[in-house]
């Protein structure tokens, strides 16, 4: 669906390539973006063991820092969906705690996303119409908080043939934050749903990263950069008895941004996390 944009081989045209795809659908696809393969197979394979193993109960996700495990039980739903999605993820957030063996790759892993993230920022400002950040006073890749930005370690079980009625890995929705950068997971499913289009499935090449533009950004630009309604669904035939893993960042600007005349950040992700998380782990304040 998407051409992949190496954003290595093409310095000069990268940026209004990528920009304008983002335009366009919400979504751009790249590669040559300085992740390898081969970290990502292995950052995949490392956290896969550790979502088989006993040690993930000793990192339960707490309401105040959002960060640590989540399982299937804890997993959010959907905004208007009854069930919650098919999945079990790990949350981290600069400085909270990692299994010790998995905490260099990661950091290394997440710190490379977060520079990436304001890479593209940087090209979005500079590829769009000045208009749209005229209520800003700084660049826009300034307002990326790297304490805020989420990693979510991402595993969608195998399925068991016993899910509830209508239940997938995730169900329609669209990401809270500014951008996501995504990496090509272990398994397809990802589609997307472009404005008065029917469902596309996102043909991503192993370690690729997609980039998906948040409901922060579209609130920020008036919607000029929309936020695309994206689902994963399930696999059919073999690949229903194997995992499937991701590890997407999401983002986030400083919460004292203001996204327009109804939020700022903070309260627009305290109205988003208060709507999809579950009970337990809602969250108490702005």
């Amino acid at each position: 669906m998407h051409s992949v944009i190496d954003i290595e081989q093409n310095k000069s045209t990268a940026a209004r390539a990528v920009t304008r795809s983002l335009e366009d659908s919400g979504f751009a696809l790249v590669q040559g973006h300085g992740v390898t393969l081969d970290q990502l197979e292995l950052l995949y394979h490392s956290w896969d063991q550790f979502f088989l193993s006993c040690e993930r109960f000793d990192y339960q996700a707490d309401v105040a820092s959002q960060n640590g495990y989540f399982s299937d039980t804890d997993a959010e739903t959907a905004k208007g969906y009854a069930q919650p999605d098919l999945k079990e993820y790990f949350q981290y957030h600069p400085g909270a705690e990692l299994p010790a063996q998995l905490r260099d790759m990661t950091e290394a892993y997440f710190h490379q996303l977060l520079t990436l993230g304001q890479t593209i920022l940087g090209w979005i400002e500079a590829e769009t119409e000045p208009a749209l950040w005229r209520s800003l006073t700084h660049p826009l890749n300034t307002y990326l908080d790297p304490q805020q930005t989420l990693l979510r370690l991402l595993r969608y079980p195998p399925l068991s043939g016993n899910e509830p009625e209508k239940a997938i890995r995730a169900a329609p929705h669209e990401d809270i934050n500014l951008i996501t950068l995504l990496p090509a997971a272990s398994q397809t499913g990802l589609e997307i749903k472009p404005k008065g289009e029917a469902w596309q499935a996102v043909v991503s090449p192993p370690g690729s990263i997609i980039i998906n533009i948040g409901d922060m950004m579209q609130e920020l630009t008036q919607g000029a950069l929309p936020s695309t309604t994206h689902q994963v669904i399930n696999p059919q035939g073999a690949d229903a008895k194997h995992a499937r893993l991701t590890a997407p960042v999401f983002c986030h600007p400083y919460g004292s941004l203001r996204l327009s005349d109804r939020y700022t950040a903070d309260e627009y992700l305290f109205e988003r996390l208060s709507e999809i998380n579950p009970d337990t782990l809602k969250p108490t304040n702005v």
